[in-house]
């Protein structure tokens, strides 16, 4: 009898340290708990966009020349990261589109929706952008993080860039969805991508009117500090 006294007493010390065992399931909508949990949960905040780690920001044209196969949007960016005109600091992108995993306006220069019209892009509102090629201002972004006046000046020494953008023939910043170069994998067709040329100073320094370069061309890749 003593023992099982002993056993019973052993017993309310060892629960007496016990949790209550949780069996609400917060996702359980159906559930009381699941239910206030749905009532009570803090709303998503949106808030404004990300702000870039730079302000100013540099930006550079890429000492190597690629024909438009980049392996995808993240296959340009990678290739901003290895260049070797990059500095040692700083993170960069590649200004170019595809419309699906980048994209800069779904409107002429995102007069609708202003940001929300943007996936990925990589010019921040409001920010003032350096050439490190020449070492000298080239444009202030708007507060939709597009430009549309002339720039400064040159960004670098006369090349072409990739970059998926189109041209009306005045500043739009809407991608040319039919020359992207299949979202930049094709070296091959015929006239598949957009480019700019680095030695104007307007609209045609990021899309030359009503021209587009073959997959095989070789082209340079404008790189955004982020």
């Amino acid at each position: 009898m003593k023992k099982i006294y002993y056993l019973f007493g052993f017993f309310l010390m060892f629960c007496f340290h016990c949790k209550k065992a949780n069996l609400c399931n917060p996702a359980d909508i159906e559930s009381q708990c699941g239910i206030l949990n749905l009532a009570f949960q803090k709303p998503i905040s949106f808030g404004p966009p990300k702000k870039p780690q730079c302000s100013p920001c540099r930006m550079f044209v890429s000492a190597t020349s690629y024909n438009a196969n980049l392996q995808g949007i993240s296959g340009a960016d990678v290739k901003c990261s290895v260049d070797p005109n990059k500095p040692a600091d700083g993170i960069y992108k590649a200004l170019l589109v595809d419309d699906v995993n980048r994209r800069a306006c779904t409107s002429a220069n995102c007069s609708v929706g202003g940001i929300t019209e943007q996936i990925d892009w990589v010019v921040a509102p409001n920010i003032s952008y350096y050439s490190l090629n020449t070492s000298a201002l080239i444009f202030t972004s708007d507060l939709n993080g597009v430009f549309t006046g002339s720039f400064a000046t040159t960004m670098s020494a006369p090349t072409g860039i990739w970059t998926g953008i189109k041209n009306n023939p005045s500043w739009d910043w809407q991608t040319d969805t039919s020359h992207t170069c299949t979202s930049w994998s094709d070296n091959v067709s015929a006239n598949c991508g957009t480019y700019g040329v680095t030695s104007w100073q307007d609209s045609r320094a990021i899309a030359i009117t009503s021209a587009y370069g073959n997959g095989g061309t070789l082209n340079n890749i404008l790189c955004i500090e982020q």
